[in-house]
């Protein structure tokens, strides 16, 4: 059994060599990150939670610093399988899971499948369900329309959804052009965060399964009653791309969730309100 001391490891789940990360103290919580294609270091300091739980934060298959997965195999249920690999090779009992964003559908996608291998679940910045939502993406970002970055941004936004991009290094392009649609404003903290991270490789493989397969179709609605651990829901006031309506559609169909809207955020809740997001944290943990 692996030990739960900080530090880099990396581990062989389902045939894909998979990294992870360990570091704080209390109870553990397993973190995987959004995308799919993003690095896990997108957590950044992760609000500092790890000063309440012990953070283990898996590098998704195919992205970071975890190896690719053969076939393509970077659906849902793919995903799940290696989170509870790396609970089962961790010898962990009944630990929390926290998924943001591509993440959060993930978590989803764990939570009913496994149900019996989760105490709590913190659902973040994510949907069940996109419906008719990718089909008009320029009113998600209307809101923006006056910033100076406006029009270079959004057509990064659309480059990607439209699948012109040919290269991990054209994809990371992209992002750090729509990335700034990604926050409630673009200041010098989302600025200062941005220049953090924006080196950080996006891998296109996991994003094209997604966006060209599953995106889409996706409908996790039907199995979110099967859910019945103590669950968070965070979400942005101002996060267009899961925005609130998606966040209380999955409140309404878990029987024992929660919902917190932040009010000064978009999809990166952790960074813009990080002092608030971990106290929601910290007191749905402990609670």
């Amino acid at each position: 059994m692996a030990q739960l001391r900080p530090g880099e490891y990396d581990t062989v789940l389902n045939d894909v060599r998979i990294h992870y990360t360990v570091q704080g103290s209390g109870p553990v919580m397993i973190a995987h990150s959004g995308g799919p294609g993003m690095d896990a270091r997108d957590w950044d300091d992760f609000a500092r939670i790890d000063d309440f739980v012990t953070l283990v934060a898996i590098h998704p298959r195919g992205s970071g610093l975890s190896g690719p997965a053969a076939g393509d195999a970077y659906l849902l249920p793919d995903y799940a399988s290696d989170v509870e690999a790396l609970r089962i090779h961790l010898g962990l009992e009944r630990p929390i899971l926290m998924g943001w964003s591509h993440g959060g559908m993930v978590a989803q996608q764990y939570a009913f499948t496994y149900p019996d291998s989760l105490s709590k679940l913190i659902l973040y910045d994510t949907s069940a369900h996109f419906g008719e939502f990718l089909s008009d993406i320029e009113a998600a970002v209307r809101e923006f329309k006056n910033e100076p970055w406006f029009e270079r941004s959004f057509e990064a936004l659309k480059a990607e959804w439209d699948g012109k991009y040919e290269s991990d290094d054209d994809m990371a392009r992209l992002w750090a052009d729509e990335m700034k649609f990604y926050f409630k404003k673009f200041d010098a903290r989302a600025e200062t965060y941005h220049e953090r991270t924006r080196d950080l490789p996006v891998r296109i493989a996991p994003l094209k399964t997604f966006n060209d397969n599953e995106a889409a179709s996706m409908d996790l609605r039907l199995h979110l009653h099967k859910i019945t651990v103590p669950t968070l829901v965070i979400v942005g006031r101002h996060d267009f791309i899961t925005n609130v309506a998606m966040a209380e559609e999955i409140a309404r169909h878990i029987p024992s969730a929660r919902l917190e809207i932040f009010e000064e955020s978009g999809h990166f809740v952790h960074v813009e309100e990080s002092e608030e997001f971990y106290r929601i944290v910290k007191e749905f943990v402990e609670g």
